[in-house]
Order: C-alpha cells, then sequence, then structure tokens
C-alpha cells in the first residue's frame, strides 16, 4: 500500500510538472524554493502566473533563509526562455510576507516567527534589444514597520545590442536615469546603516568614517550650479543628509545622466577630473518632507495600489 501510494504521488509530481507554465518552469529550474515545512513546495500556475505560498530560500550569502507567505511570478517574458539564456527578457515578480528564518534552529526559528515584522518585495523590468535599453520598471521594498523605498531606471547596455542579456553584460550597464522614492522609518537604520557598519569594520568605531562621509555628501551639495539643481533640490537634499543616519521623512528623488554613469567606474572609482564630468552632465529634482502621513492614508494607500495591481493583471488575462 505504501509503493502504490508513493507511486501515485510521483505521478502527481510528474503531472503537475507537465502541466506547469513558463513562470513555475523557471523557479523549479532556476530558483532553489524549499517548503517551509517537510511537506511539498505549494506551487501552482494561476491567472497567467506561478503562485508559491509559504516557501523559502537560501540566498548563498548567508547561513540565513528569507521565509516569504506569498511569491507570485508572472509567465510574461519567461515562455522565450531557454537554458542558454543568463537571463531573462523580462521578469515581474510580486513577494509578501518576507521574514528572516536560521533553517536550522526550530526553537528559534519559532520565536523569529512569533517577532517578525513581514515586509514585501516586487521587482519589474524589461530588456529591450533593439534599443540596449534595460528598464527598471520597479523595485519595491516595504512594511509597517519600515515604510517603503522604491525605484525605477533606465540604464543602456550597448555590448548586448541585438540580443539577450548574459550575466557579464551587466557590467558593462550605463546608468541613464534613477527615480527614487524613500518613505524612511526605520528601513536605514536596520539595513542599510548595519551593512555599512560591517563592511568598515566592527572593531572600529565607525562614527569619524560615517561624519566624513557625510562631509563629503553636504560639500558636494553645496557645490552644484543650478544647471544641476535648483535651490530648492539642494536644500532637499541637505535636509536629508543632516538627518542621517536616521532620517524621519520622505525623499523624492529624480536624477538623469548625460553622459550616462558607467557602473563598472564607478564600482572601481574615479579620477576627480572624470567625477566632474559626470557630475555636469547631471540633473537632479529633489523634494524631501518631514511632516507624518496619517495612518488611514496609508493603510488606503497600500490597498489601493494592492487592487490596481490585481486589476492589471486580470486586465492582462483578458487581452490574451
Amino acid at each position: 500500500m505504501r509503493k502504490i501510494a508513493l507511486t501515485l504521488g510521483a505521478a502527481l509530481v510528474l503531472a503537475s510538472s507537465a502541466q506547469a507554465g513558463p513562470a513555475c518552469e523557471y523557479l523549479r529550474n532556476h530558483i532553489a524554493l524549499q517548503p517551509q515545512s517537510g511537506e511539498e513546495l505549494q506551487m501552482q500556475d494561476q491567472d497567467g502566473a506561478c503562485r508559491v505560498q509559504n516557501g523559502q530560500w537560501s540566498a548563498g550569502f548567508s547561513s540565513m533563509l528569507l521565509a516569504f507567505d506569498e511569491l507570485v511570478l508572472r509567465d510574461e517574458g519567461l515562455a522565450a526562455f531557454s537554458g542558454r539564456q543568463a537571463i531573462p527578457d523580462s521578469m515581474d515578480l510580486r513577494v509578501s510576507g518576507i521574514y528572516v528564518l536560521t533553517g536550522r534552529l526550530p526553537g528559534q526559528d519559532y520565536v523569529m516567527r512569533l517577532q517578525a515584522k513581514p515586509m514585501d518585495f516586487s521587482f519589474k523590468y524589461q530588456w529591450d534589444s533593439a534599443s540596449a535599453q534595460l528598464n527598471l520598471e520597479q523595485v519595491r521594498l516595504r512594511s509597517q514597520y519600515l515604510r517603503e523605498v522604491r525605484a525605477q531606471a533606465q540604464f543602456g547596455i550597448k555590448s548586448a545590442a541585438g540580443r539577450s542579456l548574459g550575466a557579464d553584460d551587466l557590467e558593462q550597464a550605463e546608468l541613464k536615469s534613477l527615480n527614487l522614492y524613500l518613505d524612511n522609518q526605520n528601513l536605514i537604520q536596520s539595513m542599510v546603516m548595519p551593512a555599512l557598519v560591517m563592511n568598515m569594520s566592527m572593531y572600529e568605531d565607525p562614527r569619524p568614517g560615517i561624519e566624513k562621509a557625510l562631509l563629503a555628501a553636504r560639500t558636494s551639495v553645496q557645490l552644484m550650479p543650478d544647471s544641476v539643481a535648483d535651490r530648492d533640490s539642494r536644500n532637499a537634499l541637505l535636509a536629508f543628509i543632516a538627518q542621517l543616519p536616521s532620517p524621519q521623512g520622505r525623499l523624492s528623488l529624480d536624477m538623469t545622466m548625460d553622459p550616462p554613469w558607467p557602473a563598472a567606474r564607478l564600482e572601481s572609482g574615479l579620477s576627480m577630473d572624470q567625477t566632474r564630468q559626470l557630475l555636469s552632465g547631471m540633473k537632479v529634482q529633489a523634494r524631501f518632507d518631514t511632516g507624518e502621513v496619517p495612518s488611514a492614508y496609508v493603510w488606503l494607500r497600500d490597498h489601493l495600489r494592492y487592487g490596481l495591481h490585481l486589476f492589471g493583471l486580470r486586465k492582462d488575462d483578458a487581452a490574451r
């Protein structure tokens, strides 16, 4: 009887794999998702997307696991994806209820679930090989505890014109524009600053280095000519910098770069002349608001966004 049950279970798994859409196939073959319990991972095709519930993922660079309540990956951009490609031409991903687990200590994981402050994450991009432009349509991280950060950006990758992207092509990306929105409550304090301090040294006082970096940032903003940023934008940036490393407010930042900023050169460092050249072609608009946003507004805003997202999914399915 046990053999019959196992055989039947295996047959059902194979059948579900055969019927899986491109998003589910991509997750099965390229992303090492695991169930949070010993049961089989809950993965199903629904409304032109793959939905995974109560899963977890090991990022590889840490011993901790990222657990989530639900992951939704749209089929668009994945139907033509082949094993020869390193990166799909487009992706639309939404993950809700994210929190961290050890994956090794059941007792500690139980407590971490009780104390978790879940986050939501969304990520959407489109690669246009004809124009050699990578459009990061949205990357967004939010939670009630941390508030929200989201960004949109455009990159040019001339080396990959006319073909699909490879992993090495990203090193040749040039940043053309960036739109950043930060509604900070604890995000910088809880995520950005700990990572920055650990990158410096855990055995030294980081405050002198941080103060030096903030002084350099203030000086750079003060020296910006009106052709780069007007007075209101400079004042907004200075007000935000003045509150670092624990700002309380909402920063909106729009930047365009002409010439574009090459990612590889930014990572390896620039000379003063190269820095002046890049900054001379930059346009910045910034706004920093410190007033409180009513919780009812935040609740209504988030539910309207989620409703519009669901409506968009239904509309895309109807169009197909």
